[in-house]
């Protein structure tokens, strides 16, 4: 379930995205993040990056923020999603329950507090510039 997003256009070649998720990837896997990395038939790429212990994942209390890159027009659209993600009880409950709505908030300012969206940008706005020299 998402439920903070964040959405730019970057002007640079769709041929980019692989190398832009590749980079992300790579990045907030050196930090110590587990990252999910999803390439989809169409183009599209999805990094699932999220950090916690053994303890909440069992739990099903698995916060994350996703990366996806997409094709748009002659551009690249980037886009970042945070909140509860995962089939297990505990996100299910959280959600009927309504404490999602503290929560998700909560991690939404962690998130945009240690600047893990910019990092991700920054990135991928580094490679598209360097495409252009």
């Amino acid at each position: 379930m998402g439920i903070f997003k964040s959405s730019k256009v970057l002007y640079g070649n769709s041929d980019l995205i692989s190398t832009i998720a590749h980079e992300i990837a790579s990045a907030f896997r050196s930090d110590g993040f587990d990252v999910d990395y999803v390439v989809s038939s169409n183009g599209w790429r999805e990094i699932s990056i999220t950090k916690g212990g053994l303890f909440k994942r069992c739990l099903g209390m698995r916060t994350a923020m996703k990366v996806i890159l997409y094709p748009h027009n002659d551009s690249i659209k980037f886009e970042t999603e945070v909140g509860i993600f995962g089939n297990q009880i505990i996100p299910t409950i959280l959600v009927i329950s309504g404490m999602w709505i503290v929560l998700v908030p909560q991690i939404w300012g962690l998130i945009r507090q240690s600047k893990l969206d910019d990092k991700a940008l920054e990135i991928a706005e580094n490679i598209v510039h360097a495409s252009t020299k």
